[in-house]
């Protein structure tokens, strides 16, 4: 049968194709996608750009968390941008020990709830270590972030299964004490990082403390982006109805204005 077909199962090479092809679009689609994300929102918090840096935020680890679900076989369809379930489904992989801190995740709820702000519908605000915890939150969702599921036929016609030292690469301690030192082959992030006259790397090493040359045990200088904003209708409400009519908010927008609407109107 062809390679093409779906339904093939019976030509080991045709499956062994369709994979290596469902891969090469996780990693172009969702990985690379991710890390150039990653690199956007650093540059935005740099340079003060508050909203943008939540939105890229939001994007990579969205689609960090997708790739780890995809690459395990698992599909992604009914996520639409749901981080925080996003990161539940990927704790539903109960044959990898995923080694997530607790403060990721609690980031990971801050990017949910405040990143997808496109039209600025909602308030926002940043504290001043945002940056940073982007940083850990990005490598140690990342580095699961690959085809684990693999093999390798010796010379000798025996097979070796790799997931298992894939899984002890990734939660090994060296790497956690040096996690400058663990790269995924063919990241994009690692292709920035061995270009040393590349503008991007300079903008992704900037007081990172998982990428870069060296572990870094403290950055100098660091300029802590602390902000907040409200928009026009949550400073003035009553043009909430008037601005219903004009364009299209959000479900959880619209229905807490609504609501509150309703209230006041029974007072």
């Amino acid at each position: 049968m062809c390679v093409c077909d779906p339904m093939c199962v019976c030509d080991p090479m045709c499956a062994m194709r369709e994979r290596a092809l469902i891969n090469d679009f996780i990693n172009r689609s969702f990985r690379e996608v991710a890390d150039k994300d990653y690199i956007a929102a650093r540059i935005s918090y740099r340079y003060g750009l508050a909203q943008q840096f939540l939105w890229f935020s939001q994007q990579a680890l969205e689609k960090y968390l997708k790739a780890i679900l995809l690459y395990n076989g698992k599909p992604t369809k009914n996520l639409n941008h749901n981080v925080m379930a996003a990161l539940s489904e990927v704790h539903n992989i109960d044959d990898i020990p995923f080694k997530i801190p607790k403060d990721v995740e609690a980031f990971v709820k801050y990017v949910d709830d405040y990143g997808v702000n496109r039209y600025f519908e909602y308030p926002y605000y940043l504290i001043g270590h945002e940056c940073l915890q982007l940083d850990k939150a990005v490598w140690n969702i990342r580095r699961y972030c690959f085809q684990m599921r693999s093999s390798l036929k010796k010379q000798d016609g025996t097979v070796v299964d790799l997931f298992p030292y894939e899984i002890e690469k990734a939660n090994h301690p060296f790497f956690i004490d040096k996690p400058n030192k663990y790269s995924i082959s063919g990241g994009y992030l690692e292709k920035v990082l061995n270009d040393k006259r590349s503008t991007l790397r300079k903008q992704l090493v900037w007081k990172n403390f998982y990428y870069g040359s060296y572990a870094k045990k403290t950055v100098r200088n660091y300029k802590k982006q602390s902000s907040s904003a409200n928009p026009t209708h949550y400073l003035h409400p009553e043009v909430f109805n008037e601005l219903d009519k004009l364009v299209k908010f959000s479900k959880p927008v619209r229905d807490y204005f609504l609501s509150k609407i309703a209230y006041e109107s029974r007072k």
